[in-house]
């Protein structure tokens, strides 16, 4: 990790310290596991949605009804709280661009 660090250190320009580069990495290695859960929660939304509607359509009875009608309730749920989770990411992503030019580093994606 150390050796990983050192080459990263040359390649891009360094703030005045180790500490602040370490911190900003970080945080950028952070925000990418929140993108990570927040494709997951997309996923399982759009996964429970869809069993719930094949449940209605190919099961007839009222508790299949109802379960397949929880079932989309949920994965619409878990669809609009990883929207909020997306908006909640870009300002997040948006400050930590902002910290890190104020720093004079150029980490994460290249646009």
């Amino acid at each position: 990790m150390k050796r990983f660090l050192n080459n990263l250190v040359s390649i891009i320009s360094m703030p005045k310290n180790h500490e602040e580069l370490k911190l900003l990495l970080t945080e950028e290695q952070t925000l990418l596991s929140r993108e990570r859960t927040m494709h997951s929660y997309m996923q399982t939304g759009l996964a429970f949605t869809s069993v719930g509607l094949l449940i209605m359509k190919f099961m007839e009875g009222m508790i299949y009804f109802l379960s397949g009608t929880l079932l989309v309730v949920l994965g619409w749920a878990l669809i609009i709280e990883s929207g909020k989770r997306y908006f909640r990411f870009r300002k997040a992503v948006a400050a930590l661009r902002e910290r890190e030019a104020k720093h004079g580093c150029k980490i994460g994606l290249i646009r």
